[in-house]
């Protein structure tokens, strides 16, 4: 398989040359998108077969998976003021094979648990709106995913029905989750300022996804959820399992160069998408009118990203390479989107060293441009309140290189980050980032 970099990431990998071989993904693993990405460290684990009771129930059809994963920086210099903090991830995945368990051809099971403490930089010392940490969020414990999957028509569909997330299988690209910086990691992060029935692991939430592949290298899926943001609360422990939301739609086709057996080109992943969310949302021009604010109902938005291999490191059968990864985010209704515009773009490598195949290096740039109605609605409000600033951009900049050890069952990652325009009002000055991501599975 000429993957070269699709694979780079240190959460799972398909066995290759240069990694320890792992077993294959049980069918119907909770995420659908066409990536080997799931949000789980790889198969190797640090304790080995955990004295046995790993493989056995495995031949059963159970899969547990145990991590943790742990982001540590400070601001040595700009914020609000300086700092240095922790959040952390606890996970607990349990995948059941429902063909081995009780002979229901393609069909699994997956529940899965977190528990997340710690505190934001971002919020606590620095005042800025994209997150230097992507695991803070949530901090409290929870169940997550409790969902049921179906392979049907040997493979070319695939049904997900429970409490899920749509950002496990949309707006997802394999390349983005080596990130640190919130703005990358799981999924471009200017959905979520438009679109707050858009949900991220560790929140799930009741919605059904469909996805077929009318060709091998093409595909076209869609999701309807609950979209009630409110589920989702820390003291809720995603234990609240009303359907009282708004819905949020969204769909997504994708198309895949190279990739396959017998392709000797480079691969790439090209997709595009659009949403809907069906929230109520304050009218921008409609605020600091001397009048209550105005409500209009919907919003949406339309997507498109890619990742693209430009360079191998090695022969066909290497994993090793350099690639370019992008998103752009168009949310065009300025009234109601409070960040309308919003992209990505990275470069990322693998294995750079031969005698460190499997490490990571990447450098990224995000960047969020605050909706015009809503900065004339802050000038408004500044006339009568100072302390009210007019949130224009917002840029990161992160530059990171991932160490994997163990088989792959432990990484620690060195992270550098540059925050501009924090909180987009450029009253805060503009913030280095420096620490470390550091995970485990066990």
């Amino acid at each position: 398989m000429a993957a070269v970099v699709l694979v780079i990431l240190g959460w799972v990998v398909p066995a290759h040359a240069e990694d320890v071989s792992v077993p294959p993904p049980p069918p119907g693993t909770r995420n659908m998108a066409d990536t080997p990405f799931r949000l789980t460290l790889p198969q190797a684990h640090l304790f080995g077969d955990w004295g046995g009771l790993r493989t056995g129930l495995e031949e059963r059809g159970i899969t547990p998976t145990l991590t943790f994963a742990m982001d540590a920086l400070g601001n040595p210099s700009g914020g609000q003021q300086h700092g240095f903090r922790q959040a952390s991830n606890l996970g607990l995945d349990l995948q059941f094979d429902l063909d081995k368990l009780l002979s229901l051809r393609g069909a699994s099971f997956d529940v899965s648990f977190s528990e997340r403490f710690g505190e934001s930089l971002s919020e606590k010392d620095i005042g800025n709106v994209f997150s230097v940490q992507q695991v803070f969020g949530g901090q409290t414990y929870r169940l997550v995913n409790v969902a049921y999957q179906q392979r049907l028509l040997d493979d070319l569909v695939q049904l997900q029905v429970g409490r899920i997330a749509a950002g496990d299988d949309f707006l997802v690209s394999p390349y983005n989750y080596v990130f640190v910086q919130n703005a990358f990691n799981g999924n471009p992060v200017g959905v979520f300022f438009n679109a707050p029935g858009m949900s991220a692991y560790p929140t799930a939430t009741w919605g059904g996804v469909v996805k077929a592949m009318p060709t091998e290298r093409m595909y076209v899926m869609g999701g309807v959820y609950n979209g009630d943001a409110s589920i989702r609360a820390d003291r809720r422990h995603g234990a609240d399992w009303s359907m009282d939301g708004p819905l949020f739609a969204i769909v997504e086709t994708g198309y895949q160069i190279n990739g396959r057996g017998g392709d000797a080109g480079l691969l790439g992943n090209y997709k595009a998408g659009f949403w809907y969310d069906d929230h109520e949302f304050t009218d921008f021009t409609t605020v600091a009118r001397g009048h209550a604010p105005g409500v209009t109902r919907g919003n949406w938005g339309v997507y498109g990203l890619f990742d693209q291999v430009l360079m191998r490191f090695g022969g066909l059968d290497s994993n090793r390479g350099f690639g370019v990864t992008g998103s752009v985010l168009v949310s065009p209704d300025q009234s109601i989107s409070q960040m309308p515009l919003f992209a990505t773009a990275a470069v990322v490598a693998r294995g750079m060293f031969l005698s460190r195949p499997t490490d990571v290096a990447a450098l990224g740039v995000a960047y969020g441009r605050f909706s015009d109605d809503l900065q004339d609605s802050q000038r408004r409000e500044r006339v009568s309140n100072p302390a009210v600033g007019v949130q224009r951009y917002e840029i990161a900049l992160e530059l990171t290189y991932r160490l994997r050890f163990r088989g792959d069952a432990l990484f620690f990652q060195p992270d550098l980050q540059y925050i501009i325009h924090p909180g987009g009002t450029g009253r805060i000055a503009d913030a280095f980032v420096g620490g470390f991501q550091a995970g485990v599975n066990f």
